[in-house]
């Protein structure tokens, strides 16, 4: 029944399973380095903001984290089919990927990607060096994103 709930949901709102949105400007992404590092909370809102009009959508569950060893997440996927919500993944320093079902998608500094969360996937950190990563969610709407 999931599959099929899911692929109902993905025709009704035409969320894409995986998506680069774009690239964002360097200096965003030094502010969360510098955010990291330097623990300059006061650009917070600034780059919410900023991400808020990149996505066109108001952004969740914000996060900005940083690792110095290699690590692969648990498989995730959300079974709630009534609101279509993606992940974004900004990564700032170094690279990671993103499994989504069989395919593997490399994600680097200043790309802002989203994975449909209906989808099964996992992040994938092989290097040992650093990674600095914001990590989000909103809610994708059909008539703004889907076109």
């Amino acid at each position: 029944m999931s599959r099929l709930a899911r692929t109902s949901a993905n025709k009704k709102h035409n969320v894409p399973d995986f998506k680069v949105w774009g690239i964002v400007k360097p200096e965003i992404s030094d502010k969360i380095n510098d955010l990291v590092k330097e623990k300059k909370a006061n650009e917070v809102i600034n780059i919410i903001d900023y991400i808020n009009s990149f996505v066109k959508a108001k952004i969740t569950n914000v996060s900005v984290d940083t690792w110095d060893e290699a690590f692969e997440t648990d498989w995730k996927r959300s079974n709630d089919y009534s609101t279509p919500t993606c992940a974004i993944f900004l990564v700032t320093r170094g690279s990671a990927s993103v499994h989504v079902g069989k395919d593997q998608h490399e994600m680097t500094a200043g790309k802002l990607c989203l994975v449909n969360e209906w989808c099964t996937h996992k992040l994938v950190n092989t290097s040992t060096a650093p990674l600095t990563m914001l990590l989000a969610q909103f809610n994708w709407n059909s008539e703004i994103h889907g076109k």
